[in-house]
């Protein structure tokens, strides 16, 4: 089958992202489904938006709620969130009720605790806030140090960013300070 140019799946839908895994995601009016390069759907199932597949699922919301799907369009799990995001390293950001945690991919809290905002995991840790402080936590939503910052990013070649008291530093995964 040929593969079609991005002009070439323009003129057939309204939109289409990035090929990600193979797929990218298309609207056609208010339909929202995935494709192949050759430009037909990969299944028959609609959704109100779907976004790009990432380890293997892609997010996809229908009537307000979101979850996940998988390339043959199925919901890969019951549970309906929020919102959700891509899956990154086995888990997903997922926001339910105000209070934001991370799932797996069969859509299961991959811990009790609920935070009020997660990033993504990095390097195995992922950046939450809680009571306006953020720090890092484990998969298993432990914390990884005792310290609190005002801010931290994701964790890269084993060091983040951090700011406290306006001073702005790296620090290491034991969240001790890089001098």
């Amino acid at each position: 089958m040929k593969t079609l140019t991005r002009e070439e799946l323009l003129r057939r839908y309204d939109s289409v992202g990035n090929f990600n895994e193979g797929l990218a995601w298309a609207r056609k009016g208010n339909e929202w489904f995935h494709i192949r390069p050759n430009g037909s759907p990969v299944y028959k199932q609609r959704y109100d938006s779907v976004g790009p597949f990432n380890e293997g699922l892609a997010w996809a919301r229908k009537d307000g709620k979101e979850f996940h799907i998988r390339p043959d369009g199925t919901p890969a799990y019951e549970q309906r969130y929020d919102s959700v995001g891509p899956f990154n390293e086995g888990l997903a950001v997922v926001k339910k009720d105000d209070k934001e945690f991370h799932i797996r991919s069969d859509g299961t809290p991959a811990y009790e605790q609920r935070y009020d905002s997660v990033g993504p995991f990095h390097e195995g840790l992922a950046r939450v806030k809680k009571d306006d402080k953020e720090f890092h936590i484990h998969a298993d939503g432990i914390p990884v140090y005792k310290q609190r910052y005002d801010a931290v990013g994701p964790f890269k070649d084993g060091l983040a960013w951090a700011a406290k008291n306006g001073e702005e530093f790296h620090i290491r995964s034991d969240g001790t300070r890089v001098d």
